[in-house]
């Protein structure tokens, strides 16, 4: 058996809740770190969702605190962190899961809708990894930190610039908390899904190339918590200030399109 090392280890998970409307990574990457052996500090806006998941963990034989809070106000991190480390001890771990896009026109986009997305997306990341950071600085033992991020970071984001725009902030803020904490042995990634929009877990298994965007298959939920569990355990124990992206091939696409019917009419060239 490999051991990820997350064994009594303490983690705090930044929109743990599940929404059914969307893709669940908070659920998933909780429920991950908590059958890897963590306690989890499930954080939550909503304090019914916070439960929910605190118990699915518990269910599960997993440890696990639900903790309220509105982590895009500044001082509710702080409230929080402070909460997580008074009720599991500390922090090893801190997974940043909160999100989400708003849609329009570049030439449409209010200053209103700008402003809102970058700090929802990203400024609220900033929030967390300071305070987590200076929280594992104190303890004098590392730690990993991951934010979720997306491919829309990583290319253009056509109707959705804000979104990508900050996506894309997470990136670069993953590269400078990771060159500036790897000295206290703080490790620092963020994971790019692709399109998993509001959950593929309904796919079948085995199939693959369904569909013109997927070369392999669109992700689930389930792979972005193991993309997170992997930067949060020893098996990653050196990488830091990666992304990992976790898009079923998309980015890796040829721009061309050829088929494989297509072959044979070039290859005389």
């Amino acid at each position: 058996m490999i051991d990820l090392g997350l064994d009594g280890k303490r983690a705090v998970v930044s929109g743990a809740g599940y929404i059914p409307t969307r893709a669940g990574h908070g659920r998933a990457s909780s429920l991950r770190l908590a059958a890897a052996g963590a306690t989890v500090a499930c954080i939550d806006i909503d304090e019914g969702r916070a439960r929910g998941i605190v118990a699915e963990i518990e269910a599960a034989g997993g440890q696990a605190v639900p903790i309220i809070a509105d982590m895009t106000d500044r001082k509710q991190v702080s409230r929080a962190l402070g909460e997580a480390v008074d009720l599991i001890g500390g922090i090893d771990v801190c997974v940043d899961i909160i999100g989400k896009a708003s849609w329009d026109k570049v030439e449409d986009v209010t200053e209103d809708d700008w402003d809102q997305t970058l700090h929802t997306n990203l400024t609220q990341v900033f929030y967390l990894f300071q305070e987590a950071g200076r929280q594992m600085i104190r303890q004098g033992t590392g730690g990993a930190m991951v934010a979720i991020a997306s491919v829309d970071g990583t290319a253009g984001s056509a109707y959705h610039a804000a979104y990508g725009a900050a996506k894309a902030g997470i990136i670069s803020l993953a590269k400078t908390f990771a060159d500036e904490l790897g000295r206290f042995g703080v490790r620092v990634n963020a994971v790019a899904p692709g399109n998993v929009g509001t959950g593929n877990e309904d796919q079948p298994e085995g199939q693959w190339a369904v569909d013109n965007i997927n070369p392999l298959a669109a992700p689930r939920a389930r792979d972005i918590g193991n993309a997170v569990l992997f930067l949060c355990s020893d098996l990653s124990a050196r990488i830091t200030g990666q992304t990992l992206i976790v898009d079923g091939g998309v980015t890796a696409r040829s721009m061309w399109g050829m088929k494989p019917d297509q072959v044979p009419q070039y290859r005389k060239y």
